[in-house]
């Protein structure tokens, strides 16, 4: 089965979206990013201290738009690997969540 997370369209005022899915009771926050022709989804959690990367709804970016930013720690993660490379947990990377686009959907491949 598809799972539809949400719409090029819904990318398109900061680049990114926060998507919160139900795994088993469990609730689990994503984002997704748009990367080149296609996505990149991201769990939206930061892997110094596990809190979300955003303050604000739908916000990831740095102000450059060139990189993913914590805003609790200013780690700043590259866009295509999710590795940090400044910061307090650089080295380490954002766990990555499989995405696809099917048309104009954003659809979870797991």
């Amino acid at each position: 089965m598809t799972r539809k997370l949400c719409t090029l369209a819904d990318l398109a005022a900061t680049g990114a979206k926060e998507v919160i899915l139900d795994d088993n009771g469990a609730r689990i926050s994503i984002f997704i990013i748009k990367h080149g022709d296609g996505v990149l989804g991201y769990v939206n959690s930061c892997p110094h201290a596990r809190l979300p990367l955003n303050w604000q709804d739908d916000q990831f970016f740095d102000v450059t738009g060139l990189y993913l930013l914590c805003a609790n720690h200013a780690a700043y993660f590259d866009t295509a690997t999710g590795q940090c490379v400044r910061g307090p947990c650089k080295g380490e990377s954002l766990t990555t969540f499989p995405v696809d686009l099917d048309g104009v959907h954003v659809i979870a491949l797991s």
